[in-house]
């Protein structure tokens, strides 16, 4: 019985505590991919909200890609271009909008993209892309 509640107890410890914080999930379709994103629901507290009709973007698109180059400031990115870039809405979300932005790197010819999802308050977050299931 010791050793049960041990065992528990040691699961309950190692589990990771941003798994416990709640998080919101960014499902996006995008090309013959599927583009998963969690946004820790933090983030959204002061987020700045947007109304397309009524003013500018809180975040520039110059300055959603500085944030990705300031945030992955890998070797990789030195040689990434930008392959693509979108402005969505956060679904379920009226007026909360995020960047997504495709790179690669330039210098490879196998490289593969890369995809992050760009909030408007800054924060980057790298997105992982999934492959359609054939059906």
């Amino acid at each position: 019985m010791k050793k049960m509640v041990f065992g528990v107890l040691l699961v309950l410890l190692s589990m990771d505590a941003q798994a416990l914080r709640p998080s919101v999930e960014i499902i996006e379709r995008f090309d013959d991919f599927r583009i998963v994103a969690f946004i820790d629901e933090a983030d959204l507290a002061d987020y700045p909200v947007w109304d397309p009709m009524q003013g500018e973007v809180p975040l520039s698109i110059g300055g959603a890609i500085q944030a990705v180059r300031a945030k992955h400031n890998h070797m990789h990115l030195q040689n990434s271009i930008v392959r693509e870039i979108e402005l969505r809405e956060i679904a379920g979300r009226r007026n909360y909008w995020h960047y997504l932005i495709v790179t690669r790197d330039a210098s490879r010819d196998d490289a593969q993209d890369e995809v992050y999802v760009v909030l408007m308050n800054g924060k980057v977050i790298p997105a992982i892309i999934e492959p359609e299931s054939v059906k």
